[in-house]
């Protein structure tokens, strides 16, 4: 069997095109909405932040949301609690600077849930005090 050179260039082309469908590209995604301060708190700032990594050969694929409180007007070692979208996904207890941070990651079995734009995030004292949006 002979093949001309213009079916083996269909041939080429017909395995080129099969073997993209397989190819799997790294991706990276970042989202962060920020946080301010308000009741009487308005000092307070931080951020809510969500990453995805995809197809990274050195990296699993994982999911990561971490919200960052800094400068929030109450005693150290006060324990608020965190919501997005009106869900409560842990507590921040506040350091000596009155700063802290919630970090949920999927390579931990955790459950990250997505931050996105229109995503709400509420940073409450235990008693249900809003403090931070």
């Amino acid at each position: 069997m002979t093949l001309r050179f213009s079916q083996l260039r269909i041939y080429f082309a017909a395995l080129f095109s099969l073997s993209i469908g397989f190819v799997n590209f790294a991706s990276a995604a970042d989202t962060r909405i920020p946080l301010v301060g308000c009741r009487g708190h308005f000092a307070a700032s931080g951020s809510a932040r969500y990453v995805t990594f995809r197809n990274e050969a050195r990296r699993p694929d994982q999911e990561i949301t971490t919200i960052e409180v800094a400068n929030v007007p109450l005693p150290p070692g006060t324990v608020l609690a965190v919501f997005v979208t009106g869900t409560q996904i842990g507590t921040i207890k506040l350091d000596g600077n009155q700063s802290g941070s919630l970090v949920l990651n999927s390579k931990k079995k955790d459950v990250p849930p997505p931050i996105e734009a229109g995503t709400t995030v509420n940073i409450r004292t235990l008693d249900g005090k809003l403090v931070m949006w």
